[in-house]
């Protein structure tokens, strides 16, 4: 048999089998091939989109540029207490900061007896961040919760030098205070136009979350005009997703050339820390603030005297009106510049010097800022129809409730340049602070530790009967007659408690 002729026959047959068994690998590493190609031109197509290493250079430029002109801010302030901080630290937190850990006011508490236990002096601390934005006169920007009550503030910077304060000016209803140090070779960030910026804009933060000095983190515009509600304040937040946590607040938040955008304040959060809701002071409400603190020693707001709401849709269709943008005037205040400027109750205010006003928040930022004296145009709707009313803002009165002729419920006063803060002496306080019988006057409900009234002997629950010799039976009064001419140099005051013990004392300002 001649085998050879199966040759042929047997090759064809091996061949088939080769195919057979490895066919599908030889195959399947061919298609990977292919597709590790394809993978491998899809990223760098994707990086050239999306610009990362572009990006990123300019994050870096960014943080390098802006990081030596923020600062960690220091504070102390001297506390005498009989029991060290750590026995009730309600009581701790609430003279260093003036509130409870829970974000309520300090309640009043009737007088109790303690124990004499010998009084012991510490320091309590806090620290947040601060950004120079004026290098030759040594300005530091931060919030005014970063410096409230501290004896001492120290600045320290991003080359570690430590610096304290010379002076510092606050200013509580923007939360915003300035810091004056003395040194060489002080590096600043500039104040940008924080109406340039929108939603979805890059920015980025930094500061000293938790004490981690020059921390950055990153982000974008998520919202304009944001507020907490505040009544005794004046906010028109700057929503970020930059993180943002204890430590961070008086610290900047950026753009992406280098610019002082807003001055970090606040989170939005139900647990304490960072859930993507931070709230920044414009920088340009930061500029109009900080003008005022140097040239004035004191921010100046415009008062028209009006009281105002947001309006519904069926307030609108009621009213006559093309939308709900603007503010409804609900009471106006007698004899003020609103009454004098013939608006009327039912005014919807839709324009302050040619400037749109969106809301309530709006309209009240807008005449903070009017220079009193001056006339301003105002933009209405009245009965359905628009018209402009010349307005000439004042001042802004010290206390808002008297202008329209109430004292408001337990009206009270912030603790003032003689440390005191008092309240109108209602039934239920006069109870609560042991007095029995029939008292007139206001009863202090808080004293600066280490002020001349600490030191005088002036606790929560005395009551103040006269000031310079006039009576005062309410915070209006009081109020009056410690910003009276001649009180400049101090105050003499005729003081009782509960044992209906009398006595004067005289008290000199904070300067």
């Amino acid at each position: 048999m001649r085998y050879w002729k199966m040759v042929p026959l047997l090759a064809a047959i091996a061949l088939s089998v080769v195919v057979m068994a490895y066919g599908p690998t030889l195959a399947g590493r061919t298609a990977y091939q292919v597709a590790a190609a394809e993978h491998r031109a899809a990223r760098e197509q994707l990086a050239k989109l999306s610009g990362r290493d572009q990006l990123s250079a300019l994050f870096r430029t960014v943080a390098q540029t802006v990081k030596p002109a923020v600062v960690m801010v220091h504070v102390r302030q001297k506390v005498e207490s009989s029991s060290m901080p750590g026995l009730d630290m309600d009581e701790f937190l609430r003279r260093f900061w003036g509130e409870t850990p829970f974000g309520e006011g300090p309640q009043p508490r009737a007088p109790q007896r303690q124990p004499q236990t010998p009084k012991r002096e510490f320091y309590a601390r806090g620290l947040g961040s601060g950004v120079i934005v004026d290098a030759k006169n040594g300005y530091v920007l931060t919030n005014w919760h970063v410096v409230h009550q501290a004896d001492k503030v120290e600045v320290v910077l991003s080359d570690n030098r430590r610096l304290e304060a010379e002076w510092v000016k606050t200013d509580a209803p923007s939360d915003l205070a300035i810091i004056k140090v003395k040194a060489d070779g002080l590096i600043e960030a500039p104040l940008g136009d924080s109406d340039k910026m929108d939603v979805g804009d890059l920015v980025m933060a930094i500061g000293a979350p938790e004490g981690l000095s020059a921390t950055v983190t990153t982000g974008i515009i998520s919202a304009k005009g944001r507020t907490t509600g505040g009544a005794a304040s004046y906010q028109d937040f700057l929503q970020t997703d930059a993180a943002i946590n204890h430590g961070n607040s008086g610290g900047p938040l950026v753009n992406m050339t280098g610019e002082v955008i807003g001055i970090n304040t606040a989170i939005v959060s139900r647990t304490g820390v960072n859930e993507g809701i931070g709230l920044s002071i414009p920088s340009n409400m930061a500029k109009h603030i900080m003008e005022q603190l140097l040239t004035k020693g004191k921010v100046v707001r415009g008062y028209l005297g009006v009281r105002i709401q947001q309006v519904d849709d069926k307030l609108a269709k009621s009213f006559k009106l093309p939308d709900m943008k603007g503010a409804l005037v609900s009471q106006v205040a007698p004899g003020s510049p609103a009454e004098k400027a013939k608006l009327q109750t039912g005014d919807f205010i839709v324009a302050v010097n040619g400037k749109t006003v969106e809301n309530v928040n709006d309209l009240r930022n807008a005449v903070a800022h009017l220079d009193a004296g001056k006339a301003y145009p105002f933009e209405i709707y009245r009965d359905g129809k628009k018209t402009t009313v010349q307005v000439t803002v004042t001042e802004q009165p010290q206390d808002m409730a008297s202008a329209f002729g109430e004292e408001g419920p337990a009206a009270s006063t912030s603790v003032n340049k003689y440390g005191l803060k008092v309240a109108d002496l209602t039934d239920e306080l006069a109870e609560q602070y042991g007095y029995k019988k029939k008292t007139e006057g206001v009863v202090i409900t808080e004293v600066k530790p280490g002020s001349d009234a600490a030191d005088q002997g002036l606790r929560a629950g005395t009551v103040i009967l006269k000031v310079q010799g006039h009576a005062v039976t309410k915070v209006a009064e009081f109020n009056k007659a410690v910003s009276a001419k001649d009180a400049s140099g101090g105050v003499r005051l005729h003081v009782t408690d509960p044992a209906g013990g009398q006595r004067f004392v005289f008290l000199t300002p904070e300067k």
